[in-house]
């Protein structure tokens, strides 16, 4: 089908003067391989050429084409804006955004969808999400902490790249990601500081995945983490048990990822009688990719808020 296109780009050139209308209509309506760009040269085509069309909304889907095919919002990267990517069909699309599935490892035991997202340290999580509003399979790697968001509103990330020189190790395991996005201080990290040296100094001091068990294993998400806390075995992790009162809260305000004395409060002080170990299934994510996955109410002395596992994104 190239022959056909030479032939009306070079009659073009030589009676440019005489019928430049008229090849300019020949390039618009030339069928078959699919449209020319402006220079005469085969375009990519709307499979791979993001619509341009503003959104607010990432993930957002809309029906477009004659085929019903859906284009999604999401973060266009050299445009650094939200934007619709392609009209994709069905065949086209590798996943639905917002679903997930669990291939389990050797010797992972059968996942219940209805109880456990999977375990992101044993087997491998897989999460539908997208980039220049095309839908992928992104793994989902072991950095899952338990953040606090008090008016249970989306977690507050700072991108990574806002603080390239601040690093810090999550999931504590020989291929650690230490570039993550990071939580505001709005909504802090839970934290214990394990050694009493005044700092926490990586995601075992953290809730989530980087945590280690009295088993020795590592802690399949957050809550899982903090359910070691419930001493009572009652659901709930408060003053009736030990360990309550070794509970924080880090709000990082520089967001250097170094905490220091003042960036660290009591749960108590903060306003947090009690935390659940019980937890629902709801995924949420932004356009970078970080997900609150698992998450549960918590009473606060100035209303309710949410205590939410963050699925964090290597960056």
């Amino acid at each position: 089908m190239k022959t056909p296109r030479l032939t009306s780009i070079l009659s073009c050139a030589l009676l440019a003067s005489l019928t430049l209308a008229g090849c300019d209509r020949t390039i618009e309506t030339l069928d078959s391989g699919g449209p020319l760009d402006a220079m005469g040269a085969p375009s990519d085509g709307d499979s791979e050429t993001p619509t341009g069309d503003a959104c607010s909304v990432p993930g957002e889907a809309i029906t477009c084409g004659d085929d019903e095919s859906t284009a999604y919002c999401s973060l266009i990267e050299s445009e650094q804006a939200l934007q619709f990517g392609p009209c994709l069909t069905l065949e086209e699309r590798e996943c639905e955004p917002g679903d997930w599935k669990h291939v389990p490892g050797p010797a992972a035991p059968p996942v219940d969808e209805e109880e456990d997202w999977g375990d992101p340290c044993s087997g491998t999580d897989y999460l539908c999400e997208i980039e220049g509003g095309v839908p992928y399979w992104a793994e989902q790697y072991c950095d899952t902490p338990l953040v606090l968001s008090f008016d249970a509103s989306p977690v507050e990330m700072i991108a990574a790249e806002s603080t390239p020189a601040a690093t810090f190790d999550i999931s504590m395991r020989d291929d650690s990601c230490i570039s993550t996005d990071w939580p505001s201080a709005v909504t802090p990290w839970l934290v214990v500081d394990l050694d009493g040296n005044g700092s926490i100094d990586g995601g075992h001091e953290l809730f989530g995945s980087g945590t280690s068990l009295v088993d020795g294993s590592h802690a399949r998400n957050g809550f899982a983490a903090l359910a070691e806390f419930d001493a009572d075995g009652d659901d709930d992790v408060d003053g009736a048990d030990p360990r309550f009162a070794e509970l924080m809260l880090w709000r990082d305000w520089d967001a250097d990822r170094v905490s220091t004395p003042d960036e660290l409060t009591s749960l108590l002080d903060s306003g947090v009688e009690r935390l659940p170990v019980e937890f629902e299934i709801a995924v949420e994510c932004d356009e970078r990719g970080n997900c609150g996955v698992q998450r549960a109410a918590f009473e606060h002395s100035g209303g309710v808020g949410e205590l939410v596992d963050v699925y964090l994104t290597c960056h």
